[in-house]
């Protein structure tokens, strides 16, 4: 019987200290993936504590000028007016400046012995008792308030400056804010709308979120472009420096393609801001979490800052219905809600590539391109599943992970091929080729099938977001994203199948993007709204 209970206890001692165990193993795991968060935000706080620290600047004012204290009775605003002295805050960076200052002169110091003087006076007694009967939390005065030096108590003046000193003068017409220089759909847009307003305006850029410059080359010669992600970023509060930036700057038009900064400044200071500027704001399709929900900035930062938009700027016409229906848009503000297509950035060619393509085929193999970002979105591995069902067919591939962890690449089929990404259409064997495959979970129109569609290759695409206003059953193969690589290979072995079709259709897309891509129709639009 006794060993039968001590087999018991310790069997409880030992699920203890499993628990246990798996406690802190938990917390362990925590801790190592907040340790990022949790290192800026100590960073942060040490900043503000320097920020705060406070230099006296009363005994200065002795050393100076023998300051003898204002007699005065008693006071419910005083708690103690005869050792009251007059304490700034004032950030290290200036102190030694301030000290200087003070000491090169006696008329300096009589100049912080009047602020004393005041700081005492019935005149400031009689105001703050004026402020009190309108905001009773003011409270009394203790003669021991800290006093500002406005604006060298704060290093985020420091930051501002070092902001605003980086742009160029103006005036400027329009200011495009965006995240970064990245190689994003996003960024080639803010580079098109860039090129678009230079045509009959100064334009300033402004990057605020992070400091890439990938492709200077998309953007138009003679727009200034200036990073002020950092000073921004170490900024307190930089919506609030961001909303001063835009001020002082004082363009009539400000855009904003896809910074995060400035949703977040259109939500906190819009009304502010769309009392004296027309703002404009770029919708790209929704993100979605891992479990299907929606989410990013069309879900964040419309229904917030509609109200102060002077429009809305859509790229497809799929969002666009989206958001006028899921937010309630009024009929009298839909036409805020403008669907301004994407121009290509390519010729269209006189020849479309699905001719050329047919010319040179002689006897290889069928070929097949992909190119895309290797993430959950872009659906590489619906890629790899139809390469595997088609091994008479060679898939070459461009692209990297960059939201995601990179996919494994071990075991891919042996007619698949998978590159880096590319820079420039002319590095791609686009004569080479048969046809191109865009996989997709979800999208919004993306501007690669614009510039394919341009050069007329055949495309197969699934049917997500704005896809299906520029690809159908006219000018592609369209499949259902529900189909999976089933509907896929359809699409791929119609394409295959009928090279007089592919041709034609390739032409029918190239008319396409000519009469709603063309960059002269997206100049007219942009100027009118």
């Amino acid at each position: 019987m006794y060993e039968l209970d001590d087999l018991r206890n310790r069997l409880a001692q030992y699920e203890r200290n499993a628990t246990k165990t798996s406690w802190l193993v938990r917390q362990l795991r925590l801790k190592i993936r907040h340790f990022p968060r949790d290192f800026l935000r100590r960073l942060r706080r040490s900043a503000q504590k320097r920020r705060a620290q406070r230099i006296a600047m009363g005994p200065l004012q002795n050393q100076i000028d023998e300051v003898k204290p204002v007699e005065r009775g008693a006071s419910p605003f005083f708690s103690h007016p005869e050792t009251a002295s007059l304490p700034f805050l004032l950030h290290p960076e200036y102190a030694d400046r301030l000290e200087a200052l003070v000491a090169s002169h006696p008329a300096n110091g009589a100049v912080l012995t009047g602020m004393r003087e005041f700081y005492l006076s019935e005149k400031m007694r009689s105001l703050v008792e004026r402020a009190i009967d309108l905001e009773p939390d003011i409270g009394n005065l203790s003669g021991h308030e800290q006093s500002y030096f406005p604006p060298w108590h704060d290093l985020d003046y420091h930051r501002l400056r070092s902001a605003t000193n980086a742009i160029p003068p103006g005036p400027y017409d329009s200011v495009v804010l965006m995240p970064a220089g990245r190689m994003g759909g996003a960024d080639l847009v803010a580079a098109v709308l860039a090129r678009a307003l230079a045509v009959r305006e100064r334009v300033l850029i402004l990057r605020t979120d992070d400091t890439d410059w990938d492709r200077p080359d998309w953007y138009p010669d003679g727009v200034a472009s200036v990073d002020i992600s950092e000073p921004l970023g170490a900024i307190a509060d930089p919506r609030r420096a961001l909303y001063t930036i835009l001020c002082e700057i004082g363009a009539p038009r400000i855009f904003n393609v896809n910074s995060r900064r400035a949703f977040e400044t259109f939500s906190s200071h819009g009304g502010r801001l769309a009392s004296q500027f027309r703002l404009y704001a770029y919708y790209f399709c929704a993100d979605r979490t891992e479990r299907g929900i929606e989410t990013g900035y069309p879900v964040w930062f419309f229904a917030n800052i509609f109200p102060h938009l002077t429009a809305a700027l859509i790229d497809t016409r799929d969002l666009a219905r989206t958001l006028v229906n899921r937010f309630a848009v009024p009929a009298a503000e839909v036409a805020k809600v403008r669907t301004i297509y994407t121009p290509s950035q390519l010729e269209v060619l006189e020849s479309p590539l699905a001719q050329q393509q047919v010319d040179r085929a002689g006897g290889r193999r069928p070929c097949i391109l992909w190119a895309g970002r290797l993430d959950r979105q872009k659906r590489f591995d619906l890629a790899i599943a139809v390469a595997r069902a088609m091994p008479d067919v060679d898939f070459r591939c461009w692209g990297k992970a960059v939201l995601d962890a990179p996919p494994k690449l071990k075991g891919l089929p042996s007619n698949l091929v998978v590159n880096p990404p590319f820079d420039s259409y002319d590095e791609l064997p686009l004569t080479d080729c048969d046809g191109w495959l865009y996989t997709s979970s979800w999208d919004g129109l993306p501007t690669i099938l614009i510039e394919l569609g341009a050069l007329g290759m055949p495309i197969a695409a699934n049917a997500v977001g704005g896809v299906p206003e520029l690809i159908d059953e006219t000018t592609g193969w369209l499949f259902e994203a529900s189909s999976g690589a089933v509907g896929a290979i359809e699409a791929l072995r119609s394409m295959l199948s009928n090279p007089d079709l592919r041709i034609a259709r390739a032409r029918a897309l190239q008319q396409r993007v000519r009469v709603c891509h063309s960059m002269t129709d997206y100049v007219e639009k942009i100027a009118a709204i």
